[in-house]
């Protein structure tokens, strides 16, 4: 099974990219960014290895990549990502705040 990146997930990719690339190099940002990529490759070959998240929303699962936490739903050919929230943050709301920011 292969996986998909959804534009809230690829926005947040972004967001962690300029978050490091700004407090540290891009040399760090890029190996961040790297880690939780990697962690994608992992949910398209087995999308059941995630947590259920289901009080954020029907079908999700969640996934840790180092201090993040990846979110994503499996579909009927993809595993499809669609967001990365730093794993310190209140996940129900950011979830839901980024649902309705990016509408």
């Amino acid at each position: 099974m292969r996986y998909r990146i959804l534009e809230d997930a690829e926005k947040d990719l972004d967001e962690i990219f300029l978050y490091w690339a700004e407090r540290t190099s891009l040399a760090i940002a890029d190996r961040v960014i790297e880690g939780i990529v990697e962690r994608f490759r992992l949910l398209g070959e087995f999308p059941l290895a995630g947590r259920s998240s289901e009080d954020i929303a029907p079908g999700v699962k969640c996934f840790p990549a180092g201090d993040y936490l990846i979110y994503y739903r499996r579909a009927r050919r993809y595993t499809d990502i669609l967001h990365i929230f730093h794993g310190a943050r209140e996940q129900p709301q950011a979830f839901k705040k980024a649902r309705k920011s990016r509408r």
